[in-house]
């Protein structure tokens, strides 16, 4: 059989093959979108300022005491959760090695002695690569079931190749398939770690093997790209629709030159704003390229492997194990074997494909300028031989890594301890006891990210990551730094500026955002926090300018919308809010919104449309954003909509109370719980809830007691009322003056005038003072000028320099029977 014969005959093709490359290939690019946001997922996290809201007033005489409670302005900054280990990312890539592993030997069953011997070499490294005696199988710590499956994969594969040479492709499929299923249940079944845990160990020690498969297909398909360009350049079936040479030699340039460039700027090249290339993006095309010219290219390869019984199924199966590991790759966003597939595969493209540019034109030329369908003999030269492409191009690989130190096996060995250390903090912090595994995880950081590749972001997020669970502040602070020190970095700027978090710590807070935002003048995150960072400052200005520029970068956004009107709620500008407000379109999924416009709900008059909504009745654990949500509508519908205090919003309100992820926040759910009964009328169901958040002497339990004074204010309860805002009062709550005034009048008649007075001149705080003189405007206001009209001023001044006891109690039997807000001017005048 000839390779010409070879090249020409009609096959058909493994479909099904093809469509499982696809479906990794498509695997692939799905992880190259969403795998560094599953790894290191940028987190909203929410931020509460306090701020005092009059819910509602209690009635003394023509005096209203307001009833206030605290609601909270939510703002929004970003932090940077993980690395996380990707558990199904990591199964796939195994499912796809197992694919991969049972169909070669099938194939290479089929073949000629030599090349089953030298396909079966690297099934034999890549079984002793997968480390399978660390996983303690059979309770031992020996290598029995490497030698089992040694003796199995290689001991059947053999049997295939030397007994069973009538077998059909397909049957071998399924007997190599059997083994290799069998052995994959006892390992599963065998490891003394959870299946999780397996997975991702095996998947970590796999990680060189993958990367050599990357590798081969890499320089498999290296000069496709410029074939593609030939096989574009002669296609048409009309000499008049072909292209001549210039153009196919200008293009080719372009692309080259492309490469050139990539590879000259150390692996950075911007090709539009925001846009760079990536020579995994031309990865793509190249793969497609050699499946759909796989059998024109048979002259090359069919004195060793037959493009039916072949070469059809073994490409399809290294695209889909080199698709396997390079998703894996993008899902734990591994850096040091993503940076070392970039380097390789945009070199290996330009080193293969100017010597295979160089071997058409020196074949081709005249044929070309002759406008003929030179793509279909593109591997049957007469001058230059195709080999000699793969001489320059390795020559030329191994020169540049030379030059370069072999920085490549360093990278791959670094992105596998990257997984290992990723799985090994994960265990330790499933036993944080155990320090020894988190020593171990730090080491493996250590030995990635400080001795094989320095600018292993990847590690520093592990070392840091390991740090923030053990509340290592400093040590965190630490391994982010040394990640900015080998490059800028939105996500590490992010993440290394919560930390700075203290009074003391805004200026290095404001110089790694700023860092950040020059390096990324894109980020509407680094703007965003930036404007909160000046939100410690009076300068409004700078928070002003920030979060417009948030909002340019990221329209509408959750944080943007979030903090615009959080800025405009904490500077009282309620009209511009509402105008803000009007505009947004509120989300179930954005709580911290949602809060900040029922807050502003309740701070004005108008109501707004739509109402505001409690968050999802399913609702387990709060967080800040969702606690506050919570809270003010349950303030909203206490204040305006007592109707909407059903059953149902206080059962959820119980519910989330006795929750123990909700231990922060259980005295505002029990607060919110006994506002909602007494709004209902529930007086003594309201009392019970609050009466254990006043059994204290601080100021959280001093505000409870003073709001349990008006209730009883409120109730006509005045002697108890009295002496629970005295108890207030006693533990530091300010501005309980007039309520107690009024509640010792009620209660006692003119015989507490004493007892006023005595506590009117002992006022020391300016609130105390500020709200006895508002009690006097508001009763001026209301019932004119008593001193004058009655004549009692000059009275009440003769009995203040005299002393007199009758005197006195004369003047108590006169003003007995009138209002108690009269008594009450009277005692602050007197």
């Amino acid at each position: 059989m000839t390779p010409q014969s070879v090249s020409t005959r009609a096959t058909t093709r493994p479909g099904w093959l093809v469509w499982l490359a696809a479906l990794a290939v498509g695997l692939t690019i799905f992880y190259y979108f969403t795998g560094e946001n599953s790894t290191l997922p940028v987190r909203e996290v929410a931020h509460l300022q306090a701020l005092p809201l009059t819910l509602d007033s209690v009635a003394a005489g023509p005096v209203h005491l307001p009833v206030q409670a605290s609601s909270f302005i939510v703002t929004l900054t970003h932090d940077v959760a993980g690395p996380f280990t990707q558990p199904v990312a990591a199964g796939v890539f195994l499912v796809l090695l197992a694919v991969l592993l049972a169909g070669w030997v099938a194939v290479v069953s089929t073949l000629a002695r030599s090349a089953f011997v030298a396909g079966m070499v690297p099934i034999i490294f890549l079984l002793l690569s997968l480390n399978t005696e660390s996983l303690g199988l059979f309770n031992t710590s020996e290598r029995y079931f490497l030698y089992l499956m040694l003796g199995m994969v290689g001991g059947v594969g053999f049997m295939l190749h030397a007994f069973a040479e009538g077998w059909p492709l397909w049957r071998r499929a399924v007997a190599m398939g059997a083994v290799v299923s069998g052995l994959s249940a006892l390992l599963l079944a065998q490891s003394q770690l959870p299946i999780a845990d397996t997975v991702l160990q095996l998947a970590a020690y796999a990680t060189p093997g993958g990367a050599v498969l990357v590798a081969l297909l890499v320089l498999w398909v290296g000069m496709e790209n410029i074939r593609a360009l030939l096989w574009f350049n002669t296609q048409a079936e009309q000499p008049g629709g072909r292209f001549g040479l210039l153009p196919f030699v200008a293009a080719s340039l372009l692309y080259l030159g492309v490469l050139l460039l990539y590879e000259w700027n150390d692996g950075v090249l911007q090709l539009l704003p925001g846009l760079s290339l990536d020579p995994l993006v031309l990865l793509l095309p190249a793969v497609v390229a050699g499946w759909l010219g796989l059998r024109l290219r048979a002259p090359s390869y069919a004195a060793w492997v037959p493009y039916a019984r072949g070469a059809a199924q073994l490409y399809p199966m290294v695209v889909l194990g080199a698709a396997g590991a390079l998703g894996y790759a993008f899902a734990t966003a591994n850096t040091p074997l993503l940076v070392a597939a970039r380097r390789f595969t945009g070199l290996a493209l330009l080193l293969l494909g100017a010597p295979f540019l160089l071997y058409v034109l020196m074949n081709f030329a005249p044929l070309i300028r002759q406008r003929l369908r030179v793509y279909r003999v593109v591997f049957e030269p007469r001058r230059l031989p195709f080999y000699s492409v793969y001489i320059l191009a390795i020559g030329g690989l191994i020169a540049v890594q030379s030059r370069q130190n072999f920085p490549l096996p360093d990278q791959v060995m670094a992105g596998q301890y990257n997984n290992l250390g990723d799985l090994t903090r994960q265990q330790s912090e499933a036993t944080p006891d155990d320090l020894s595994l988190a020593g171990l995880a730090e080491r493996y950081y250590a030995e990635s990210g400080d001795v094989l590749y320095r600018a292993n972001r990847h590690a520093e997020f592990g070392r840091a990551a390991i740090f923030r669970f053990r509340q290592q502040r400093q040590n965190e602070i630490n391994s982010l730094r040394r990640a900015l020190l080998r490059g800028p970095d939105e996500k590490v700027s992010l993440r290394l500026a919560t930390l700075y978090n203290d009074p003391d710590d805004l200026f290095e807070g404001l110089d790694i955002l700023r860092g950040g935002l020059r390096a990324y003048p894109r980020s509407a995150a680094l703007a965003g926090d930036l404007a909160q960072l000046f939100t410690r400052t009076t300068i409004t200005d700078s928070v002003a300018f920030y979060l417009d520029k948030a909002e340019q970068l990221a329209p509408g956004s959750y944080a943007s919308s979030t903090n615009q009107l959080a800025f405009l709620l904490s500077q009282n500008l309620l009209a511009d809010a509402r105008q803000r407000a009007a505009k947004l379109t509120l989300k179930t999924t954005e709580p911290a919104l949602r809060s900040n416009y029922t807050l502003l709900q309740l701070r004005t008059a108008t109501p707004l449309q739509p109402a505001p909504t409690a968050p999802p009745t399913d609702l387990q654990v709060l967080d800040e954003a969702t606690f506050a949500q919570l809270y003010h509508v349950v303030l909203w519908d206490v204040a305006r909509h007592k109707d909407q205090l059903t059953p149902a919003l206080l059962a959820q309100l119980n519910r989330l109370a006795t929750q123990p992820a909700n231990a922060s926040y259980y005295e505002q759910l029990l607060f919110l719980q006994a506002l909602a009964r007494h709004a209902l009328g529930q007086e003594q169901v309201a009392r019970q809830l609050l009466l254990p958040l006043a059994a204290g002497t601080g100021a959280n339990s001093a505000y409870f007691q003073y709001l349990l004074g008006l209730w009883q204010l409120q109730q006509e309860q005045y002697a108890v009322a009295a002496e629970q805002i005295a108890l207030a009062a006693q533990n530091g709550f300010r501005g309980t003056f007039s309520a107690r005034s009024f509640a010792l009048l009620a209660s006692y008649g003119p015989d507490s005038l004493g007892v006023i007075r005595k506590e009117l001149g002992a006022l020391t705080d300016s609130v105390d003072k500020q709200d006895a003189r508002r009690i006097l405007r508001e009763i001026d206001s209301n019932w004119g000028n008593f001193e004058d009209r009655l004549g009692w001023k000059t009275y009440i001044d003769a009995i203040a320099r005299d002393r007199k006891p009758e005197d006195l109690a004369a003047w108590l039997k006169k003003i007995v029977g009138y209002t108690y807000s009269t008594l009450l001017f009277l005692v602050i005048d007197f």
